[in-house]
């Protein structure tokens, strides 16, 4: 896994070179890792290229570099989407994962297991190196506390996809020259980094203009509470995520939709979004995921279409349905007629439709942000944790201030929950996740978290008479194979998944 990586000097820009260009090229326009770190710009080159590989969302292993397929992993892996396309073959990789029958040269999975080492790789150069630099102790220490906070997001990245992974904290060690580390040492090791940054990191209104998209200190909180989540810590989960929504940093945006297009960046809600530049026409600033959702008949490519399954969950009149999916003869908000193309579902997302004034240079590739974030989530998560325990009026609450956004002011719809037994509070507050989250890449990965993947995936199955999710094998499918090039470049130090 020693690859050199071509990255630009804006931070987050897309890579738009051909597989071969990239493993060929050295870094272009920054520091290289063999170079001495010594001003305070080596300090800042270094923290660009850190951020660089949270641009995982481009089309994967194709002639566009590749990354982590958010999309493929935890979209179409899920009943939420199909994969799309040209043809079942069109991108195999993703065919593969949506039928669980995933081979370990499976590359959506190579492409996530290296960069997001990639990424732990530039971050512990920052630890190693940054901290030797002379220069403005506070600004140092906040690089620092920013590479502490990518390092601990890269890692939930692996050990929600793979399980156990090797926990490699020097920069001068490699992957697979470690064996792989229990998942619960990962985690240990993520909140430790997060709790690190959250000492230093500032609050996002303390940033300037030109530094958004840094990591702050209330992403930080949202992604230690979403650790311990995962670690079924609820009680650590509701303090931190309370804390993110106490904070008076972010409120709920009440344009849903609107703050999932371009004139909608860093609204009120977003707390952690990869920034891409729009200004320019360049194709380092355009964001390739819009392509990758966008219909077949508009010049996109008609990947990640939504299931019937998940638009019949939406209670009738929710508007955030019409927010998240839409059909053929729909009017958009920008005036024009939809058209689907050759989508085998009827719908594409919503989320990733192109405004015509979003487009660049007459392409519909906008510089729009991938929003991963936002206090929507905060809140729904909260409620869970809340309700998880015994805080029922608290969860109720948060579950309150979701629908209320979403039913904007129509007292006809989405009713007031007022439920209080735990079991029957749970199942509706995982309903209002999967509506309130549709398509923003959480859904496999919950479902595994809630220990009901196989049993939802197979009744997805079953209902549609499909082999989407009829292959789900409980305790072997709820993580994905470790890439075999690097088993065999470890010589046998890492060792495979049980099951492939």
């Amino acid at each position: 896994m020693k690859i050199k990586i071509f990255i630009t000097t804006l931070i987050l820009g897309s890579l738009f070179l051909s597989c071969s260009d990239v493993l060929e090229k050295e870094p272009q326009a920054q520091l290289s890792e063999f170079s001495a770190y010594v001003t305070a710009e080596d300090a800042k080159k270094a923290v660009t290229a850190a951020y660089e590989p949270l641009n995982g969302n481009m089309w994967c292993c194709g002639n566009y570099g590749a990354g982590y397929a958010h999309w493929v992993m935890a979209n179409v892996a899920s009943d939420d989407a199909e994969k799309g396309g040209e043809s079942g073959s069109d991108q195999l990789y993703a065919q593969q994962i949506a039928l669980f029958n995933i081979p370990t040269n499976n590359s959506a999975l190579s492409a996530a297991w290296n960069s997001q080492y990639v990424g732990i790789h530039r971050a512990n150069l920052i630890l190693d190196k940054v901290s030797e630099i002379e220069m403005d102790e506070s600004l140092k220490g906040r690089y620092l506390a920013e590479a502490r906070f990518l390092r601990a997001w890269y890692y939930m990245n692996l050990v929600k996809t793979f399980g156990d992974v090797p926990l490699v904290l020097d920069a001068d060690l490699e992957a697979y020259d470690l064996t792989r580390t229990p998942r619960q040492q990962v985690y240990e090791q993520i909140i430790a980094d997060l709790e690190a940054a959250i000492a230093v990191l500032p609050e996002a209104s303390e940033y300037d203009d030109a530094d958004r998209g840094r990591a702050t200190k209330g992403a930080a909180l949202a992604y230690l509470a979403k650790a311990y989540l995962y670690m079924d810590n609820f009680a650590e989960a509701e303090t931190n995520f309370a804390t993110v929504i106490n904070s008076g940093e972010y409120e709920l945006d009440p344009d849903y939709y609107g703050m999932f297009t371009r004139a909608g960046e860093n609204s009120s809600e977003h707390i952690f979004q990869v920034q891409f530049f729009n200004d320019g026409g360049s194709v380092t600033a355009q964001n390739l995921l819009y392509t990758v959702h966008g219909s077949r008949a508009r010049n996109g490519w008609g990947f990640d279409l939504p299931t019937q399954d998940f638009v019949e969950t939406f209670e009738s009149g929710d508007p955030r349905l019409g927010h998240t999916v839409y059909e053929s003869g729909d009017i958009m908000p920008d005036g024009e007629t939809a058209d689907v193309g050759n989508s085998t579902t009827g719908y594409l997302t919503k989320k990733y439709y192109v405004l015509r004034d979003e487009y660049v240079n007459g392409a519909h590739n906008p510089g729009r942000d991938d929003i991963y974030m936002r206090l929507g989530k905060v809140l729904l998560w909260y409620a869970e944790a809340a309700n998880e325990n015994g805080n029922t009026t608290m969860a109720l609450e948060a579950l309150e201030e979701v629908r209320a956004r979403a039913r904007a002011g129509d007292p006809d719809i989405l009713p007031e929950i007022t439920e209080t037994n735990k079991e029957a509070l749970r199942e509706i507050i995982w309903h209002e996740q999967r509506v309130e989250f549709g398509q923003e890449y959480e859904r496999f990965f919950e479902l595994v978290r809630q220990k009901r993947a196989g049993e939802v995936l197979r009744a997805y199955a079953e209902k549609y008479q499909t082999s989407k999710g009829a292959g789900f094998t409980d305790g072997v499918n709820e993580i994905f194979p470790i890439p075999q090039s690097e088993i065999d470049i470890s010589g046998g130090t890492l060792q495979q998944n049980p099951g492939y």
